[in-house]
């Protein structure tokens, strides 16, 4: 990193979500350690969670993450269930193999379900409302909108997104005026995007491509977008993200600038050894409000400056 790069030379902050301002790991392990022998290790059960929900994802991003869920529940637990595969609907095994796909496909909007979860596996994929931020979250990210655009880029469906969002809304951080404008006064956001607007999973470089067209001078018009354009080049854009496979290593594949939210690398799901011996962060910060500590230090450094 050079000593004169500032993270205050960026225009807008692309979040990740579950795992750096959301403690989903702990949802995660408390909804399915009951599918697994008692003794367990907690790192176990998130390691073979990931694998799943990853395999789900790469398969079929037209499928909703409420219902990826729902089908890593019942992969974990050893059933089968008729489920959306690429091309149409297939029996997913134990295994994760498709079986008998139809020639009609059902999009995100299709499998995203309003009636009450009736199953475990349903309560699961309904369950993402219910994961908690971390302690530092909202008030960190209603510091950061001060003085970027902050963009959400996240791998659920927008029902999930819609819960969450309530969560890390903060009618007592009003006070922190943002610099672009939010998507309502509490939030701290200006612009969001989900794999199911988006229909495409990160890592797959899609998803990122899609934020980085949606803050230039010529996004495309079927996704959220800021109007007037914001004409940000890729340049003025700093990824924020905790897992090095899902956001880290795309920013680094793009040239796009990245602070790694390490959380005392006490994370699971996104963790690759290899990535973090590369060391392909621009910056790292332990939590997110050290991230916005040094933000406002540089802030403040610049006002002595002037």
């Amino acid at each position: 990193m050079s000593s004169n790069l500032k993270l205050t030379a960026h225009k807008v902050v692309v979040f990740d979500i579950y795992g750096t301002l959301i403690d989903w790991e702990t949802g995660i392990y408390n909804s399915i350690k009951s599918l697994f022998p008692k003794d367990t290790p907690r790192k176990t059960v998130l390691e073979k969670y990931a694998a799943i929900e990853l395999d789900l994802q790469m398969k079929d991003p037209s499928v909703a993450y409420s219902k990826i869920l729902d089908l890593a529940w019942l992969r974990l637990s050893g059933q089968v269930d008729t489920s959306i595969g690429r091309g149409g609907t297939a029996a997913v095994t134990e295994a994760g193999e498709g079986i008998g796909a139809s020639s009609s496909a059902l999009t995100q909007e299709d499998t995203v379900s309003s009636t009450p979860p009736a199953s475990d596996a349903e309560r699961f994929g309904a369950s993402v409302p219910t994961w908690q931020p971390f302690e530092d979250t909202v008030q960190a990210i209603h510091r950061l909108k001060e003085h970027f655009a902050l963009v959400v880029l996240s791998n659920v469906d927008n029902k999930s997104f819609d819960g969450t969002h309530e969560l890390l809304k903060s009618k007592s951080n009003e006070a922190h005026k943002s610099k672009y404008p939010t998507i309502t006064p509490d939030s701290p956001f200006s612009l969001i995007l989900t794999a199911q607007q988006i229909n495409a999973y990160k890592p797959d470089s899609r998803a990122l491509e899609a934020a980085l067209q949606q803050v230039s001078c010529a996004p495309r018009s079927l996704l959220p977008h800021p109007s007037p354009p914001w004409a940000v080049e890729a340049d003025e854009v700093l990824v924020v993200a905790n897992s090095l496979q899902h956001d880290i290593e795309p920013a680094n594949l793009h040239n796009i600038n990245s602070v790694w939210i390490s959380r005392h690398e006490n994370s699971i799901i996104g963790d690759k050894a290899d990535l973090k011996e590369k060391g392909m962060w621009t910056w790292r910060f332990e939590t997110l409000c050290d991230l916005a500590d040094a933000v406002d230090q540089e802030v403040m450094e610049a006002h002595g400056a002037a």
